[in-house]
């Protein structure tokens, strides 16, 4: 039987093909730009994509939101919840994983990178738990945003790459500045639209990353 790090390494290398999840999340104070904390999704282990992608496809309204190991906040010393302070600044971190730089599909040959959302509860310990509430324009924290940040590769010298480098994409958005102290649910909600919607019979395709955040309001 293969250790839990050989079995890990087996799924990273099995997972080539593999789609984005939010990977790393920072807080920064916007007076001063410095730093306050850095954060995980829930039940991170270390971007393992089949552990931690959650592909939602046709989802219909009663469809969990979160993936089964990202319905309650799971956390570690080694990849903490998000703390911040109201009016924080939020940077997330994801892999394009060819999506920007490398996919040819159809009708244009060229990728379609979509867009992504991030969602919330909108209070303390209010979760999102299916589709239904990801398509409530009340439960929109921030975005639409295109998928493509205009610098994010997977690696340099991609077919529709340019002169980018290898390096993340990078999301961001404010904290609303009179939240109380609480946990926070976010959710990341990409669509991906592999096949243009106005193409007969093409599938609705999702993913999410869902985290929280301990805000401190004192």
């Amino acid at each position: 039987m293969l250790s839990r790090p050989l079995f890990l390494a087996f799924l990273c290398a099995a997972a080539v093909q593999a789609h984005p999840q939010i990977d790393v999340l920072y807080a920064t104070d916007p007076s001063t730009s410095m730093l306050r904390s850095t954060g995980y999704i829930r039940g991170y282990e270390g971007h393992i994509d089949v552990l931690e992608t959650y592909h939602l496809m046709d989802p219909n309204v009663t469809t969990a939101l979160c993936m089964d190991t990202q319905q309650t906040p799971t956390y570690s010393s080694m990849y903490p919840m998000l703390t911040a302070k109201p009016g924080d600044n939020i940077t997330a971190t994801y892999l394009e994983n060819g999506h920007v730089t490398a996919d040819v599909l159809a009708p244009d040959e060229r990728p379609h990178p979509g867009n992504y959302s991030w969602l919330w509860g909108g209070a303390p310990n209010l979760e999102l738990t299916n589709v239904a509430q990801m398509f409530d324009v009340n439960n929109l924290l921030a975005g639409p945003f295109n998928f493509d940040d205009g610098k994010c590769a997977v690696a340099a010298g991609n077919e529709f790459g340019g002169d980018r480098v290898a390096s993340p994409c990078v999301s961001t958005f404010y904290l609303p500045d009179d939240l109380e102290t609480g946990i926070y649910n976010i959710v990341w909600a990409w669509h991906f639209p592999k096949i243009p919607p106005c193409t007969a019979g093409a599938p609705v395709e999702f993913y999410t990353s869902c985290a929280d955040i301990y805000v401190d309001a004192s």
